[in-house]
């Protein structure tokens, strides 16, 4: 009996290619129509929140506002995750203007970030309003594993 047909590798049939071309983009799409921007340096990790499509017709900004960085912050964890990310990480969320806006957007990424296996933590918002996250290195990220062997990927 014969179980695979070793003319069609396994990478190929189960498309791990694609998934990690797709898991390593610059660009992360949101359910909201909002998206993350993630640029990863040798020094630290910036990820952008932007609006997207998710402003289109709206009429309470600061609200839509809220809800998309609530999107933000569980997306960005999962992408710490993912993509196994360390050291100092830095997003800018949406300014937001309400007091309590902020401060229920900083519980909810706590949540998130506290489900994380590797110790993570937000520490604070800096004088620029970009949230500062610790994440340990325990080991290479996704993209520094991922880059010798991916398609135009960096060696």
């Amino acid at each position: 009996m014969r179980l695979w047909d070793e003319e069609v590798s396994l990478a190929s049939v189960y498309r791990t290619e694609q998934a990690l071309n797709r898991a390593l983009q610059e660009k992360v799409w949101m359910n909201s129509g909002a998206y993350l921007v993630i640029e990863q340096t040798e020094a630290c990790v910036v990820i952008d929140v932007n609006t997207g499509k998710a402003i289109h017709g709206k009429k309470d900004q600061e609200e839509t506002f809220y809800k998309i960085n609530l999107e933000a912050a569980a997306e960005t964890a999962r992408q710490i995750r993912l993509r196994n990310l360390s050291g100092i990480i830095l997003v800018d969320f949406i300014d937001l203007s309400d007091p309590k806006a902020k401060t229920g957007l900083v519980e909810a990424l706590r949540r998130h970030l506290s489900e994380d296996p590797v110790p993570t933590g937000f520490v604070d918002f800096t004088k620029l309003q970009l949230a500062e996250i610790t994440r340990k290195k325990i080991r290479p990220s996704l993209k520094e594993q991922a880059s010798g062997w991916i398609p135009g990927g960096e060696s």
